[in-house]
């Protein structure tokens, strides 16, 4: 009896072992995306898969789903199994989601595996041509002058775009009306016609549509390179303004440490291709690896960032 145990325990051993040393990838891998097909999320995993198919020789795919806000997405990969085959298009907005979302999925922190940065890019206020403000100070000050006569769009609560006017309504002390979309494009549709004042937009609509609207200011500490003439929020008017959209790849939790870094170390090299750089630049990004642990700590800054700014701006999560 005694040797029969040993001998089970032997064989389980010997099967944790061989687990254990599997190599990755040995079969497809899917990116989950928490957003429909054609938008920026699905346009950056799309690039970063067809690159990692390349370098680690098995499919890397994209499967959308849409869906509440992304949680439909994000919390199907936070319950699939953390063996490194299903992974997600994460948002910066996934660190806010917590204040102004009531019914969460998934702790970020605890319930998902940081892999890789992939990309940051800034959004950027842009404003009806039409309106006698040709900078941010001047439409700070139209602003408050028109106290709960300004409408601005967004594309509902958690958004990049949402944090940006937000955090610019608040530092700026305007009080205006949310228009909600359901693209940036529809947004940028009535800001030309003139049924809104303002929105917070990619880089991409902005430089699309120069001729038509009026481009204040970016939201990241650095100018963009496909708008290098238009100011940084905190150059023009708030010098403490500051907020960058990013996108990166993230697992369940408990992957393994191996299969982080061999996605890692391949994601680095995706980015650093220079098809997949200039592809990356020329829709308004940057692309920007890092290190898991400065992906987690990304996450870290910015959930207390956004939880000041719901704070300070009295949102609620509903």
């Amino acid at each position: 009896m005694a040797k029969l145990i040993i001998a089970v325990v032997l064989a389980a051993l010997c099967a944790s072992a061989a687990t254990a040393a599997e190599p990755y990838p040995v079969k497809p891998v899917r990116i989950i995306v928490a957003v429909g097909a054609g938008g920026g999320d699905d346009f950056a995993a799309r690039q970063v898969a067809a690159k990692l198919s390349e370098l680690l020789g098995q499919q890397f795919f994209v499967e959308n789903r849409p869906g509440a806000g992304g949680m439909i997405g994000q919390t199907f990969v936070a319950k699939s199994p953390p063996d490194g085959y299903t992974l997600l298009l994460a948002g910066g907005s996934m660190a806010g989601a917590r204040y102004v979302n009531a019914n969460m999925g998934y702790d970020l922190l605890r319930d998902f595996t940081p892999v890789s940065l992939i990309e940051t890019s800034p959004f950027v206020l842009v404003v009806n041509p039409a309106l006698p403000a040709r900078s941010v100070r001047e439409f700070i000050a139209l602003g408050r002058a028109r106290p709960g006569k300004m409408t601005f769009g967004t594309l509902g609560a958690g958004q990049i775009s949402y944090w940006s006017v937000v955090l610019f309504n608040s530092m700026a002390g305007i009080d205006a009306v949310e228009v909600q979309y359901k693209s940036p494009a529809d947004a940028i549709l009535d800001i030309v016609a003139g049924r809104i004042d303002y929105v917070f937009t990619p880089v991409i609509n902005a430089v699309g549509n120069r001729e038509k609207l009026r481009a204040l200011a970016v939201t990241t500490r650095m100018r963009a390179e496909m708008l290098p003439d238009v100011t940084t929020m905190a150059e023009a008017a708030l010098p403490t303004y500051e907020m960058p959209a990013w996108r990166s790849i993230m697992g369940p939790a408990g992957m393994r440490s191996e299969v982080v870094q061999i996605l890692n170390r391949a994601i680095a090299r995706s980015l650093e291709s220079p098809e997949v750089r200039e592809r990356f630049l020329k829709a308004g990004s940057v692309p920007t690896p890092s290190s898991p642990e400065e992906l987690r700590k990304r996450y870290e800054d910015w959930i207390a960032i956004f939880g000041k700014i719901a704070k300070d701006a009295g949102i609620q999560p509903h």
